[in-house]
């Protein structure tokens, strides 16, 4: 995720582009390679999200905050979950018949940063295999990953905000919902820096990392499909049905 930037009037990414991604592995220069995670890239016609969340969180069983420790509250510091906008070049077919293009991210005067500093700032050098598998490279060689286009997830898209002040993200099955922090960063450094600066304040732990980014998928209902959590930022929210307002 890039520093906030003015997005271009009517500015889109390409059409292969959009649609709700999941990151099948990555792998970084050093050799180590991530296929567990749970990390997800929601791409609407220029607005974006993404959720990045263990898979099977040791925090899904806590009720609460307030049922969470001090150092599980301090490992809740860990996401790299951001909203935004993206920038996409054309789509380019090279003589090898593979597609290509370049994108970037940037969160703006709209967009919500789980991490004040991105551990990511590169743009991301894309390549489609296929209509459903995208690679993306870091130009620097840091690391290259595989995503994935989830089933369903290209249309309906759309962005509102609900009446609770929560950014609703939807393309298709898929939904992200966002909802910022309550109070501002005090300087651009990583989260956990900034809450190992709390010490022991529980309060001002929480105000910190109660920032949430939830993925959720359509499933079957009695009248009409449910949308139920999948991964969140805050781990006892998965498994909710949640209404998404969607339009």
């Amino acid at each position: 995720m890039q520093p906030p930037a003015d997005r271009p009037p009517g500015a889109t990414v390409p059409d292969e582009l959009a649609g709700c991604w999941r990151r099948a592995w990555i792998e970084f220069a050093d050799g180590t390679r991530d296929d567990t995670s749970v990390v997800i890239w929601l791409q609407l016609a220029s607005d974006m999200a993404d959720v990045r969340v263990p898979a099977d969180h040791p925090l899904r069983s806590r009720a609460g905050f307030d049922d969470c420790t001090l150092d599980e509250l301090r490992s809740l510091a860990g996401s790299e979950s951001s909203s935004g906008h993206t920038v996409c070049t054309p789509v380019e077919v090279g003589d090898d018949g593979v597609r290509r293009a370049t994108a970037e991210w940037f969160t703006g005067e709209a967009g919500v940063a789980f991490q004040p500093v991105s551990a990511f700032p590169e743009p991301g050098l894309l390549e489609w295999h296929g209509d459903d598998v995208l690679i993306e490279r870091a130009p620097s060689g840091a690391y290259v990953e595989e995503w994935r286009l989830l089933p369903g997830t290209r249309s309906p898209a759309s962005h509102h905000v609900d009446e609770h002040g929560r950014h609703v993200y939807r393309s298709g099955d898929a939904v992200v919902l966002v909802r910022d922090r309550a109070v501002a960063v005090p300087r651009e450094a990583r989260l956990d820096e900034l809450v190992a600066d709390r010490g022991d304040d529980r309060d001002r732990i929480v105000a910190l990392v109660d920032c949430e980014f939830s993925f959720a998928l359509a499933r079957p209902g009695e009248e009409g499909p449910v949308f139920v959590i999948e991964a969140s930022t805050i781990p006892w929210r998965v498994g909710e049905v949640v209404n998404v307002g969607v339009r």
